[in-house]
């Protein structure tokens, strides 16, 4: 399943339609009965063959903040060339870590389909990748890392932006909340990784 056949249309005439319609119209079934799972999450539409589709099913109706992140730009760019690696990257698999805390973001550049930025771009979608905890590898025991994959649109002026993510916060799990890019600073003060999104 797809959210273009949801939506009625093709996938050819689906890439035709505006970034900011396709991802509200991908995003929109997820809004409704849908909870957080970080250890067993699963996707509502089908992965890319090349991305190993047999990986993730669904199997409930549950979903964390790299997965939601990773089935929503797959579908808003059916025609990016995904592959294994870039499942890895989106997932921010173990190994990525330390080295590429910014794994997302540089899978979505080397797809087509983003641009790395500095400071977010006004009206735009991004992707965003941020850190509440990284510490470098050590002896100690614990989760060394605790991180957040996420969706922005950027208001027209301002340090507003509506966010689109997947959250433990409360029993959430997927959602769409207001806040400012100050905030968010000060919520990943370990950095954030971000990506303007192709309009295309």
């Amino acid at each position: 399943m797809h959210a273009w056949e949801l939506a009625g249309l093709t996938d050819d005439y689906w890439v035709e339609h505006a970034l900011d319609m396709r991802i509200r119209i991908a995003a929109a079934p997820y809004m409704y009965g849908w909870g957080y799972d970080l250890t067993n999450p699963a996707v509502l539409y089908d992965l890319p063959v090349r991305m190993g589709a047999g990986k993730m099913v669904r199997r409930s109706k549950y979903t964390n903040c790299s997965t939601l992140t990773l089935s929503l730009l797959t579908e808003v760019y059916p025609n990016a060339p995904w592959a294994l690696k870039e499942y890895g990257d989106l997932q921010v698999y173990a190994d990525r870590l330390p080295e590429q805390p910014g794994s997302p973001i540089e899978a979505a550049e080397r797809m087509g389909i983003a641009k790395k930025v500095n400071v977010l771009t006004p009206s735009r979608w991004h992707l965003i990748q941020g850190w509440r905890r990284f510490d470098p590898p050590n002896p100690n025991p614990g989760r060394r890392y605790s991180g957040h994959a996420f969706l922005v649109l950027a208001d027209a002026d301002g340090d507003g932006i509506l966010m689109l993510e997947a959250t433990s916060r409360e029993g959430i799990g997927p959602r769409y909340r207001r806040t400012t890019m100050r905030d968010l600073m000060s919520e990943y003060p370990k950095g954030l990784w971000m990506a303007v999104l192709s309009q295309g």
